[in-house]
């Protein structure tokens, strides 16, 4: 991810700053059209574009003006944790064992030695698929585990991966550590290679998050999407992604789910190069009864990438990466990535302040600085800034400083702003939560001005946002984990009161946030790694 510097008025000058009032939701925000391959077309009017900035305000800064607040049911359940109906349990094959002993003998960041690499075939695919998605370890004491892949919305894992190969297509299931066949997906005759499709339900989330599910799916996919790529680098296996994806209702089909229902629309990562095959689909968006949920489809039918699907790109986001990666292996690393832990009983993820050395804060920056392997993707991520927060790290001041050109530049030192964001948290502390911002090393944040993303991509620019976003907090993750750090995804914030802290520049929206540090509560854990 190629990150640019936020640039505001120059020092002594008056003028606006982002926060100071909240941008009205029918405000104007740019052009509605764009010249260029991936801007709004006629399929795209002026009223959709405005139903989409609408909807980027009702989730964001202007929840507390314009969205109604969220109506909680306990007796309303989730999909979390259920087999999609056309998936059979009682059918499909186990998965390969000894993935933790190749990715134990595996240093980070370089990646495998050709003689260390696993046997080829099902048995390298297999260990692919446990390394981007399977199951870590459980905490006896998480309500919310985050044994898997994290960040992870609630621990609620709302992404599903299918597999197509050869015509069949099996589902992913790491609770039972086997691939599932699938029934009623229409078989692909002729069809011939490896497809990984990566499938968001909002339904998987709780009914309270309302439209936040919308984004929080798509950051999901884009964490997820980085993960893949890394696991296929690390079993030198070619991985590429399609985006636009072509028909992404006929690929729903493909996998036998039905976005009308609740799911996203999927998206595909090949392989080996082979160009999967799907017929055209028919699934339409329906009344659900559930209005934020009809809202959330609705945007995520408005906001698919479209036109021409880009060429396949080198995978420059996957490494081998210039960093230091504190000689840990490959299996530490993944072992380590926490999103924060706390006694039984305590919501929110417990910290202590201690120091770090620079490499922590270097090492982060060069992988999340690693750009997609999409060119669209990578695109859109180059609209992307990122702030960090930092204090306690050795040769480093404490304060604000703003990411360009893959390093820190424009340092403003500003006693107690961690304090401050601890203060502007969606879930502070009290009786029942534990808030460590104010104790954090690190705090990232993730930014863009929507109005020149919407100009040249469209409204597929929202969600190639959320994309690209989680693609890199990914990167966090693993910097963290390398240095005995928590990784705590958020989406809890205020955004203005956020955006006064950091002095952002009036245009920026806040999209995402990392806090990284010292976790303080600890206890033996379920070792679940095969």
């Amino acid at each position: 991810m190629s990150l640019t510097l936020e640039r505001g008025a120059p020092p002594g000058t008056a003028g606006p700053r982002r926060g100071t009032e909240p941008r009205r939701p029918d405000a104007p925000h740019g052009p509605d059209t764009a010249h260029g391959p991936h801007g709004p077309d006629a399929a795209h009017g002026p009223d959709e574009l405005r139903e989409l900035r609408r909807f980027a305000f009702e989730q964001g800064a202007g929840k507390a003006f314009v969205a109604p607040g969220p109506q909680i049911d306990p007796s309303i359940g989730t999909t979390s944790g259920q087999l999609p109906a056309t998936v059979r349990p009682d059918a499909g094959r186990p998965l390969a064992l000894g993935t933790s002993r190749l990715l134990r003998r595996t240093p980070f960041p370089t990646g495998p030695r050709p003689e260390d690499g696993p046997a080829a075939g099902e048995e390298t695919l297999d260990h692919l698929l446990v390394t981007a998605f399977g199951l870590q370890r459980r905490e006896p004491s998480n309500s919310f585990n985050d044994h898997r892949v994290v960040p992870s919305v609630r621990s609620k894992f709302p992404v599903r991966a299918y597999l197509l190969q050869d015509g069949a297509t099996r589902y992913l299931d790491v609770q039972r550590h086997a691939l599932l066949d699938v029934e009623g997906a229409p078989a692909a005759g002729g069809e011939h290679g490896t497809t990984v499709v990566l499938a968001g339900r909002h339904t998987d989330l709780p009914p309270q998050y309302a439209l936040l599910r919308g984004p929080l799916v798509d950051l999901e996919i884009g964490h997820n999407l980085r993960s893949l790529h890394l696991a296929a680098q690390l079993f030198g296996v070619r991985a590429e992604l399609e985006l636009p994806t072509p028909d992404p209702e006929g690929l729903a089909e493909r996998i036998g789910i039905r976005p009308a229902e609740g799911w996203a629309y999927p998206v595909a990562v090949r392989l080996d190069g082979a160009a999967p095959r799907w017929r055209p689909g028919t699934d339409r968006p329906a009344p659900t009864g559930d209005q934020a949920l009809d809202r959330v489809l609705r945007i995520d039918r408005l906001t698919r990438p479209s036109g021409a699907p880009t060429p396949a790109a080198a995978a420059t986001g996957t490494g081998p990466y210039p960093i230091g990666g504190n000689g840990l292996s490959w299996g530490e690393v993944l072992w380590n990535r926490t999103a924060g832990r706390t006694p039984e009983g305590i919501g929110g993820f417990s910290g202590v302040r201690a120091p770090q050395p620079y490499a922590a804060v270097a090492d982060a920056v060069a992988l999340a600085c690693a750009p997609p392997p999409s060119p669209l993707l990578a695109a859109v991520a180059r609209h992307v800034r990122l702030t960090l927060c930092v204090q306690d790290v050795e040769g480093l001041p404490d304060g604000i400083h703003r990411v360009a050109d893959n390093g820190l530049t424009g340092h403003l030192a500003r006693p107690g702003v961690h304090a401050a964001l601890d203060s502007q948290f969606g879930y502070p502390l009290s009786g029942g939560n534990d808030c460590p911002v104010r104790h954090a090393t690190f705090v990232w944040t993730f930014t863009a001005d929507l109005r020149p993303l919407l100009a040249e991509f469209g409204p597929g620019a929202w969600k190639l946002l959320q994309y690209a976003c989680g693609w890199s907090a990914h990167g966090l993750v693993l910097a963290a984990a390398a240095y005995g750090m928590y990784a705590r995804p958020a989406r809890a914030f205020d955004e203005v009161r956020i955006a006064r802290t950091l002095e952002l520049d009036r245009d920026q929206t806040a999209v995402f946030q990392v806090v990284c540090g010292t976790g303080r509560f600890r206890e033996p854990m379920l070792d679940l790694r095969s």
